[in-house]
């Protein structure tokens, strides 16, 4: 009987979606990469000026170095 129900139309029983090691991988690397990101910003926090992320220090007048305070 469960030979003839394989081989009618739709007689397989249909399985939800399941959890599978790749799904587990794609998990770990979303993870890993939201870590990696924060780590950045916290990073830039810390040398950018006046503690702006998304700010550039001044140029150096020509030939000069850069001028670079850090935040408190």
């Amino acid at each position: 009987m469960s030979q003839y129900g394989m081989q009618m139309p739709g007689g397989m029983q249909s399985r939800g979606p399941s959890m599978s090691v790749y799904t587990g991988l794609l998990l770990i690397a979303v993870v890993c990469m939201v870590a990696a990101c924060a780590v950045a910003y916290t990073a830039a926090a810390r040398v950018a000026p006046k503690g702006d992320v998304f700010s550039v220090h001044t140029p150096g007048d020509q030939g000069k170095p850069a001028k670079i305070e850090l935040a408190n």
